[in-house]
């Protein structure tokens, strides 16, 4: 081989890229100018298929989300609300509430919250005190801060305000609430604070908001069971023990969280009362046994819905 034809071969320095590799296997580093064709129809290819994904689940998630709560609370504003008032099942006041369908006088319970985290019987014990009356079952108007939602309404009283504007007689028998045993009975849903769940906060159930409900209930507001069939349809249940205690402390550890309660069901008027009779009747269960189809609706608040 003559000199001139290997200096000729060294000169012609490394293969380009296009001659050294196979026709369909490009390869490309990042200090390249431009990426082979195939290389970017490859990477063009799968970057839509991944914004076509992550658009998708971005959708999914929105919709699986629980909407934020529709309760409203009139904060700020202050109320008279005439009615019955009654200690048990939980303080409460009953309250004209316009007429029915066929022109009766229509009532509806209220219950009755503290300011704060706190219940309100202790700002009933107080007033009763002061007053040296009992207010149990006496006709009274009661000042305060209402909150509701679905159908159910609740009172926030505060002494500061002076909540007490009248006291008047003892309420006659049929004016009382109307009480009617629907048996024992297993039920499943959430235990809520009704403070939160029905105006004060959004969300007002759930695990977000469970720390929060923990507080309220352990500050002696009455713990509420909610219950969703696979209508929609909802219930609301007072949680009490079986002589008329208070279950606050019991359900500490249950609230928020899928659960199922054996207890004894009467319904006072518009409110229905599970008389639990100890801890044992409230279990744990899994978010898939939440709904049941079948369960019937015995006491309907949600607007539209009847019960049967």
């Amino acid at each position: 081989m003559s000199k001139q034809k290997i200096n000729k071969d060294m000169q012609s320095g490394p293969p380009s890229l296009k001659e050294s590799e196979p026709e369909g296997e490009a390869f490309y580093i990042g200090w390249m100018p431009k990426a082979p064709n195939s290389f970017s129809s490859f990477i063009k290819k799968y970057l839509i298929l991944l914004v076509v994904f992550v658009i998708g689940i971005s959708i999914t998630l929105a919709l699986v989300q629980k909407k934020f709560g529709t309760g409203t609370f009139e904060f700020g504003k202050l109320t008279e609300v005439k009615g019955i008032y009654f200690n048990q099942p939980v303080p409460a006041i009953k309250a004209v509430n316009g007429k029915d369908i066929w022109g009766n006088i229509s009532y509806i319970t209220i219950p009755l919250v503290g300011y704060g985290k706190h219940g309100a019987d202790g700002i009933i014990a107080d007033i009763e005190k002061e007053k040296a009356v009992s207010l149990d079952k006496k006709e009274v108007i009661l000042k305060g801060t209402l909150l509701y939602n679905d159908g159910k309404t609740i009172l926030q009283i505060d002494k500061n305000d002076n909540p007490l504007i009248t006291v008047g007689k003892t309420a006659s028998i049929e004016l009382l609430p109307k009480l009617k045993e629907l048996g024992v009975q297993k039920i499943k849903g959430e235990i809520v604070d009704p403070k939160c769940y029905f105006g004060v906060m959004k969300p007002g159930e759930g695990k977000p908001h469970r720390d929060c409900a923990i507080r309220c209930i352990l500050g002696g507001i009455p713990p509420v069971f909610h219950i969703q069939n696979g209508k929609g349809e909802n219930n609301y249940y007072l949680v009490i023990g079986p002589n008329g205690e208070k279950m606050n402390e019991a359900v500490r550890d249950y609230v928020a969280e899928p659960t199922e309660i054996e207890a004894r069901l009467v319904k006072y008027d518009d409110w229905i009362v599970m008389y639990v009779n100890d801890k044992q009747k409230i279990k744990r269960i899994s978010y898939l046994n939440l709904i049941r189809d079948n369960i019937a609706t015995i006491g309907c608040a949600a607007h539209g819905c009847q019960a049967h």
